[in-house]
């Protein structure tokens, strides 16, 4: 049994544009936003396992197909491997019920594509309307399912904050959206993320922002195993908020 079971975390955004051959023609704004996803995620450490959470309902993934017809692109297709011991020891700790679907919803399969590492994974659904305690505890199951489990693993949880930052956005302009993600970026920062109690969830919901709820989890992880989260970068390319942070 490992001494620390949760080796490495990040925030990425789960935007289908920072996929390679999906977002064409994207300006400098977005290709640094690439390179920023790409350097945090090659120094996370190599672990038995990727855990990846991102916004949805409250549902533990057991396959981890990834096709994005959906959105245009069926060409981008990959046949992932999941992790079922560790997915049935979060299962059990939390009672989130395990689903098989014939893909991974967006979110999901985007992480998966931009971590692109030849270990199993543990896809993971949160919804966006629970509480922050909630949220949090559910990090800390994270680090006990990797322990019952007898396993090491990385996190990666969607970064992604308001989509309504002005008018061009997806939401268009949300009202107090901008200050809303420069409030995420200080309390990340300060190393204070406890502070997100305050920013949800609808607060969150206001601005449209779909990774409030994977940080929270995020946060409750990193707490559990002594890790210490900094941010990388913040951008907004196309109107929408996208946070990387790692404890590299």
């Amino acid at each position: 049994m490992a001494d620390r079971p949760l080796l490495g975390a990040a925030s990425i955004p789960s935007a289908p544009l920072l996929v390679e051959g999906v977002g064409r023609g994207a300006g400098p704004e977005v290709q640094q936003l690439r390179a920023a996803v790409d350097g945090t995620v090659t120094e996370l450490p190599e672990g038995d396992v990727v855990i990846l959470v991102a916004a949805g309902q409250a549902a533990l993934h057991d396959a981890a197909a990834v096709d994005l017809q959906g959105i245009g692109q069926p060409r981008t297709t990959r046949l992932l491997a999941a992790c079922p011991p560790a997915i049935a020891a979060l299962s059990r700790i939390t009672q989130y019920p395990r689903v098989r679907r014939p893909r991974l919803p967006l979110d999901l399969a985007v992480l998966a594509l931009l971590v692109d590492r030849n270990v199993p994974l543990v896809p993971l659904e949160v919804p966006s309307s629970a509480e922050f305690p909630v949220l949090a505890a559910l990090g800390t199951s994270i680090v006990q399912a990797l322990e019952e489990a007898g396993l090491t693993g990385t996190l990666v949880a969607s970064g992604d904050l308001s989509a309504g930052l002005y008018d061009g956005s997806p939401l268009a302009a949300r009202p107090h959206a901008a200050d809303w993600d420069a409030d995420v970026v200080d309390l990340f920062t300060r190393g204070a993320s406890a502070g997100l109690a305050d920013l949800g969830p609808d607060a969150a919901d206001s601005v449209g922002a779909r990774g409030w709820a994977p940080l929270c989890v995020l946060h409750g992880a990193a707490a559990a195993a002594s890790l210490e989260l900094s941010v990388r970068a913040y951008s907004a390319p196309r109107g929408v908020g996208y946070l990387i942070m790692s404890s590299a």
